[in-house]
């Protein structure tokens, strides 16, 4: 399983180098610093964030200029000689800040944006619906062609690939939607032959699979699959060694779908071309998504890439009608500004963070973080992963205090780590955080591990 844990999230260290000077103002409000199927690929306009069309949110305020303090002072230190940024927040409001509207590129902390378009403009109860579609009626069992129909659902999958996720301990609890629920289905339909076979439908999104920002080695050693409205296994072929993406992930899935129905007694031609099921057609089978409060929570513990980028292309494919990651950015940034995130300075590339072109500021992280406090976005508070218990962070501070007790999102690329989360105590603290310019992850953790220790001593 070593390599199915390298492939998701903050694991793999690539990216680009930040040059960035040294910022270490100690003063609040800052503004920024000066595979084997060819694919189409097309390079993403970055989108940058405008004003939000409502102020933002009380919780937290702009920050304002505050006197250096005991925790202030460890903090810049703690960020030195990286560029970088940190807010830190308690119940009666701004507790510190270093270079909090500093612009810099967040990791996979760009998720909690993501999160929190998807689940306000999708609704938490919002789940996926994969079909089985006929051209007709099947008739005494007779089917002459059948078409898998992709929703969109970036928790399709086989058994096998269901249980390896559950057997590590960073992604247990996966809530993975079993395709044999839907060849069960399909043979409780009365379905026994299918002289045509299976195609596969991903026309819901784009059929561009890799975006060119992210780097070549995030694709190569498996941080992230093809993209696919009909993703199965998160678009990976083969991952019980190593991890094999789908030349073609609808064909894929398509033929694996055939497969399961071959072994419950179904008689099945061969895997017939991709393509768009009929428009009048009857659906014959379908197996639906746990409710996307359990897929976002998902997403944020364990930093799941496919699961933010598909989430980000249906969410632009509900608000502009179109499924590709630019209209998704576009959605998210404007889902989040009319959720009163202060997004101004904000670019978004891809969903996951992958990308070192993405920017975001500490404030607008924390921000975004506490929309979890809000009916319906729930999600992003139960999502955090736990130190020394789940997710991200089941292997940070094990036997130490801290276990059980900080909550956060985390991020790593090459030149960039981040962590947004919650730290109970005496006084329970929120705060973001910002590095970049690390190249190394041991020195990510280093500036991590300085910043908590500061936050955990912190008494009001």
């Amino acid at each position: 399983m070593t390599v199915l844990r390298r492939r998701i999230g903050d694991w793999r260290c690539w990216g680009t180098t930040l040059v960035l000077g040294l910022v270490a103002s100690l003063l609040a409000g800052c503004g920024p610093a000066v595979a084997p199927k060819a694919v189409r690929v097309v390079r993403p306009t970055p989108v940058r964030a405008v004003a939000p069309a409502v102020p933002p949110p009380a919780s937290p305020p702009t920050p304002a200029p505050v006197a250096p303090t005991e925790l202030q002072v460890a903090l810049a230190g703690a960020l030195s000689p990286y560029p970088g940024c940190v807010a830190v927040y308690d119940r009666a409001g701004l507790v510190a800040s270093v270079n909090p509207g500093l612009v810099l590129a967040p990791a996979s902390t760009q998720k909690l944006l993501v999160a929190a378009a998807a689940l306000s403009v999708l609704g938490p109860d919002y789940r996926f619906v994969t079909k089985l579609v006929a051209a007709g009626p099947v008739t005494s069992g007779l089917a002459p062609r059948l078409w898998l129909v992709g929703s969109g659902d970036p928790m399709l999958a086989v058994g096998e690939y269901g249980a390896a996720l559950a057997a590590d301990p960073r992604f247990r609890g996966a809530p993975v939607t079993p395709l044999e629920w839907l060849a069960d289905q399909a043979v409780a339909a009365g379905v026994k032959v299918i002289p045509g076979g299976v195609a596969g439908d991903d026309t819901r999104y784009s059929p561009v699979r890799y975006l060119p920002t992210w780097p070549a080695a995030d694709v190569t050693e498996g941080d992230v699959g093809p993209l696919s409205a009909l993703s199965l296994d998160e678009g990976f072929q083969q991952w019980a060694r190593r991890l094999i993406p789908a030349a073609d992930p609808a064909a894929d899935a398509a033929e694996k779908f055939s497969e399961l129905l071959a072994a419950r007694g179904v008689g099945i031609g061969p895997v017939a071309p991709d393509g768009a099921a009929p428009a009048a057609g009857v659906v014959v089978a379908s197996v639906t998504s746990a409710p996307l409060s359990q897929i976002v929570a998902f997403m944020l513990e364990s930093s799941d890439n496919h699961v933010a980028e598909l989430l980000t292309r249906e969410v632009g494919l509900r608000l502009t009608g179109d499924g590709s990651t630019a209209a998704g950015v576009r959605a998210v940034l404007a889902a989040a500004a009319r959720l009163g995130v202060p997004t101004r300075g904000g670019v978004m590339v891809d969903g996951s963070g992958l990308s070192p072109e993405n920017r975001a500021t500490c404030a607008e992280l924390l921000a975004a973080l506490d929309l979890g406090g809000r009916p319906g976005l729930s999600a992003i508070t139960s999502g955090l992963a736990v130190a020394g218990r789940s997710g991200t962070l089941v292997d940070r501070w094990r036997r130490t205090d801290l276990a059980g007790r900080l909550t956060a999102k985390t991020g790593w690329i090459t030149g960039a780590a981040a962590m947004v989360g919650r730290l109970p105590g005496p006084e329970p603290l929120r705060f973001a955080l910002i590095v970049n310019g690390v190249n190394r992850y041991g020195d990510a953790q280093r500036v991590e591990d300085a910043v908590v220790a500061a936050l955990d001593a912190y008494r009001p």
